[in-house]
């Protein structure tokens, strides 16, 4: 079988919304489940399907990555997105041995370098394809690249001043995470207006909309934690597992294309 060098403009094997609608019902079940067992009995469900829906989506990427190698683009970008998702998997085995086994302080600790690292290499991902596809970016573009890291590390910086009133280390340690993020948000929406024109067809929009849902969750997340209202059972910690299964099934349907 030859690596295929062009991405066709559509699927020969079309999305299906069942598996959608599988993955949205997996979600709300899920929800449901964590919410009924409580906040301690969930601790290991919830830990388990981290890990295991990071390293799938690894290890999806990874095998797209390894079939599209000879290609410019595709091979090297989706190999930062695997490497970004082990890196997610291993902060994940990382904090559950701190905060779990050891019952030690988890933050801030070494699991969140790893769990950083997601940010640079999916950026790199997203980078890659936007420009490999996009030589110039419009206004319309760069409007979007510009002006949602700039809202969202304002609004960040304003609900941390009001509730920390001083900008100390947690202000600056959860900022960076929020600058990362945001970024990510910023290039996955410039990324899904791409099927608008054709480029990567459905495959792509479903990676891209997983990708964003991530980053709108860990967005969330670093708000919520500014008053500490985050607990394991809460919707952001769904909407992490949707994300993941919305790659992996996007990934699968990119081996498909050709």
């Amino acid at each position: 079988m030859n690596d295929p060098d062009v991405v066709p403009e559509k699927l020969k094997s079309p999305i299906s919304y069942k598996i959608l609608l599988l993955i949205f019902a997996f979600g709300i079940g899920i929800y449901f489940i964590i919410n009924t067992l409580g906040e301690e009995n969930s601790s290991n469900l919830i830990f388990v399907l981290s890990v295991v829906l990071a390293a799938a989506v690894s290890t999806a990427s990874l095998t797209v990555s390894k079939r599209y190698w000879s290609t410019q683009v595709f091979g090297r970008s989706y190999l930062a997105l695997g490497f970004g998702y082990a890196s997610y998997a291993i902060a994940e085995v990382i904090y559950y041995t701190l905060d779990i086994i050891l019952e030690v302080e988890a933050y801030p600790s070494v699991a969140d370098i790893f769990f950083f690292m997601l940010y640079p290499l999916a950026l790199i991902h997203l980078i890659l394809n936007v420009k490999f596809f996009v030589h110039k970016f419009s206004s319309k573009q760069l409007l979007i690249l510009g002006i949602i890291p700039i809202v969202f590390v304002i609004t960040y910086g304003l609900i941390s001043f009001q509730e920390l009133e001083e900008a100390n280390f947690d202000f600056y340690y959860g900022i960076i995470f929020i600058i990362g993020a945001s970024l990510i948000l910023s290039f996955a929406v410039v990324g899904a207006t791409l099927f608008k024109q054709g480029l990567l067809g459905i495959a792509w929009l479903l990676l891209v909309v997983g990708i964003l849902l991530n980053a709108i969750a860990d967005v969330w997340y670093y708000i919520l934690e500014i008053f500490g209202e985050y607990f394991n059972a809460h919707p952001v910690t769904v909407i992490w597992y949707v994300s993941n299964l919305m790659m992996i099934y996007a990934l699968y349907k990119h081996q498909k294309v050709i």
